[in-house]
């Protein structure tokens, strides 16, 4: 008689493959946008051009984000205060747009400490919207989390994609001043004046920071300084990094994980630097590669060129709950958190095209299952690629981007308190100087995607542009509106720049961009859904 083993159906039973196929045959409506740094309500508004934008949101069959700033209810949290706290309506606030899923992956997740993390999934979580990518430990924090629509099952995945080492940041030192000789300090120099020779080359370049003393040069995020260097510049250095550790270690006990996409970074040197960078650390030997001072270097054609490596680990994790969570799932959405430029002269998160490890993923992504890809995080806009019948979304910038009304903003403090009842940390910089690069145009301009399907196909993309209002009065500053035709058309022609070297065509009708896909049009017999 047959008992249960027996009767085990084979391992090739299920076809894996066809399990990642889109499911859902009707006609599918996918919203998703970026950032959500929000403080104050607006969905309620009669405004059109904001209620156009808002009606997009509710109409789609699902819509995504990425939940950016803490949520607490005031009159009970008693956590480590940041500045980007938002009160509880801002939750029900996002439902009312009809947002269904948010990432809770990135740099802020733990502003507020664990405890304004816990608080925010439970502002969330009374309010129906389900969060991913951040939980009590990393296993939980990869998982795809599912939402049951109509007409179908929908899972998503949160990422967030960090460097441990921040000399990308290029003005930031970091660590204990590295002592050099005049000689080894003029060749430093000399690197420095490479770099910045090289901000001409893109959009957004670092500032000039030539000025200082000469017995000194901050390169790669580190300090270097001949034996007696001018006291002011080392206690200028000690006191960014007593600010960057207050921010990093002000914030409690924290256990709860990130869906970390781990990264190392690698400046780029000419193959003479290398050498004098290998004379300086007295190794000597022929390479590619260097380790120093805690920064990772590689030979590349040029000065600058910033190239990362994904974790492997992290890597092969993250591909494989996207796989298992696509099938279970009869639609898979993928988002990632990432800042990354290529270039370390370029200001900080201000690069329109991707780095080649954000397509090397982004690409895998879709491969094990992802029917949809956006990421976010970068302060800026940038291209579209529809790989494999599936669209990728390098970066769709903050949807809503309310920072100006943060108390760290607000009162124009030049200091920062440890704790409130800590010792005081500053440096003389007002918080509106501090804040004053994420008050760019780039930072005001985003788009809101909405992906459309039929037959299990993608049939178009439509491209709906924002204006956050930059040149508005502060209190409309940050909420996302309809732009004018002439903005609208400015937003929309740059991102079909950006994303010409995927070979992606976008036509703008009546402000909006549309990327059509022939395939799916070609099922549909020319008809429209």
């Amino acid at each position: 008689m047959p008992n249960a083993l027996t009767m085990r159906p084979p391992e090739s039973f299920r076809d894996k493959e066809a399990e990642l196929a889109m499911r859902i045959k009707e006609p599918f409506t996918v919203a998703v946008v970026g950032d959500l740094i929000q403080m104050v309500p607006f969905s309620n508004r009669d405004d059109p051009d904001i209620q156009a934008l808002v009606g997009v949101l509710r109409s789609a069959d699902i819509t995504l984000a990425n939940n950016e700033n803490t949520i607490v209810d005031r009159l009970t949290f008693r956590g480590p205060v940041s500045h980007m706290e938002a009160p509880s309506e801002i939750a029900d606030d996002w439902a009312s747009m009809g947002i269904a899923m948010v990432s809770k992956a990135n740099n802020h997740t733990f502003d507020n400490g664990e405890l304004g993390a816990i608080q925010t999934f439970e502002q969330l979580r009374r309010v129906g919207i389900d969060y991913v990518g951040t939980d009590y430990n990393v296993s939980e924090a990869r998982l795809a989390r599912f939402r049951s629509i109509p007409k179908g099952a929908v899972g998503f995945v949160g990422a967030y994609a960090e460097v441990a080492d921040f000399s990308q940041l290029f003005r930031i030192p970091t660590g204990d001043p590295i002592v050099v000789n005049k000689e080894q300090l003029q060749q430093l120099h000399a690197m420095q004046d490479s770099l910045l020779e090289r901000r001409k080359d893109v959009p957004n370049p670092i500032d000039d920071i030539k000025s200082g003393p000469e017995d000194s040069v901050i390169l790669f995020g580190r300090l270097f300084q001949l034996p007696n260097a001018t006291d002011t510049v080392v206690e200028e250095a000690a006191s960014i990094r007593r600010r960057l550790e207050h921010h990093l270690h002000s914030k409690g006990k924290v256990t709860f994980k990130n869906n970390t996409l781990g990264l190392k970074v690698y400046q780029g040197v000419t193959q003479t630097q290398m050498m004098e960078l290998r004379k300086i650390v007295g190794k000597e030997d022929i390479g590619t590669t260097l380790d120093a001072f805690g920064v990772h270097f590689k030979v590349t054609p040029a000065s600058g060129e910033l190239t990362y490596d994904m974790n492997e680990i992290d890597e092969r994790e993250i591909l494989r709950e996207v796989r298992s969570g696509k099938q279970f799932s009869d639609f898979e959405a993928f988002t990632i958190h990432w800042h990354q430029n290529r270039y370390t002269f370029q200001k900080y998160s201000f690069d329109h095209y991707p780095a080649d490890y954000q397509i090397k993923f982004a690409h895998e992504v879709i491969g094990n299952g992802a029917d949809l890809f956006f990421a976010h995080g970068v302060h800026t806009l940038k291209g579209v690629e529809i790989y494999k019948g599936k669209p990728i979304f390098y970066g769709i910038n903050n949807y809503v981007f309310q920072n100006q009304r943060f108390r760290s903003w607000r009162d124009d403090a030049e200091r920062e308190p440890a704790s409130l009842t800590g010792p005081v940390i500053g440096d003389g910089e007002s918080n509106e100087s501090r804040w004053a690069w994420l008050q760019r145009p780039e930072n005001f301009e985003a788009i809101l995607a909405s992906s459309r399907y039929v037959g299990g196909k993608l049939l178009e993309v439509l491209l709906y542009p924002a204006d956050l209002g930059l040149n508005r009065p502060s209190s409309e500053m940050g909420t996302p509106r309809r732009p004018t035709p002439e903005v609208a058309k400015r937003i929309l022609e740059s991102v079909a720049e950006y994303s010409q070297p995927f070979g992606t065509e976008i036509d703008i009708e009546n402000g909006v961009g549309v990327i059509r896909i022939t395939t799916a049009a070609t099922l549909l017999n020319g008809k429209s859904p």
